[in-house]
């Protein structure tokens, strides 16, 4: 008697652990073809916007300062991480400027100190007449861009208004492309050179 029970219930014991076993088996075929088609779709959705025009990456040295609607008419924005500032002119004319100035640049170069890399231009407002002191941004009358070292002073345009700087602050070509602005940080223009051998200190 005993052995027919052990003989009826070893093939369903048997049935009932295959089937949890094929249970198992279903319930992780289910969970990996949702992770592949998760992958799938976030690999096509990266594919399209890679190919599409304008998603390329952007070249080495080329950085993307954000859409162009960020930036309003007479504003200056500035890029810690980039040592950059963007200006916008009132007639929507984008700029890029270096913020460490000629002569800190020099004095760097110079004395190898990099006490002078703290001496970087800030955009301040300031309470002067600034058009007593030639042609100034229309917008931009009272901001001006200004380190705290020596006082030297520029426009918005980055021109020299004052202080021992010998000219202008250096300038990045800016180009917008599909409606973003793009600051070409690989290829400052060195406005004022300190010398043949050195015309311009590396961006830092």
């Amino acid at each position: 008697m005993a052995n027919e029970f052990l003989d009826e219930t070893v093939p369903v014991a048997r049935a009932g652990a295959a089937e949890n076993t094929q249970r198992s088996q279903a319930k992780l075929s289910v969970l990996f073809l949702g992770l592949a088609a998760i992958l799938t779709f976030f690999g096509a959705v990266g594919l399209v916007l890679y190919l599409k025009p304008g998603g390329d990456v952007p070249a080495p040295g080329i950085f993307v300062a954000g859409p162009l609607e960020g930036f309003e008419p007479g504003s200056v924005t500035y890029f810690e991480s980039e040592h950059v500032f963007v200006v916008r002119l009132n007639d929507g004319t984008l700029i890029a400027l270096y913020d460490l100035g000629p002569r800190m640049q020099s004095l760097l170069l110079s004395t190898g100190d990099e006490h002078w890399l703290d001496c970087r231009a800030e955009s301040v407002e300031d309470s002067l007449d600034l058009t007593a002191l030639g042609s100034v941004p229309a917008g931009f009358e009272d901001r001006v861009f200004r380190e705290g070292c020596h006082g030297s002073t520029w426009d918005a345009v980055g021109t020299r208004l004052f202080g021992p700087t010998p000219g202008s602050l250096d300038r990045f070509p800016v180009s917008v492309v599909d409606g973003i602005v793009h600051v070409d940080v690989a290829n400052r223009l060195c406005l004022n050179p300190v010398s043949e051998a050195a015309p311009c200190s590396p961006t830092r």
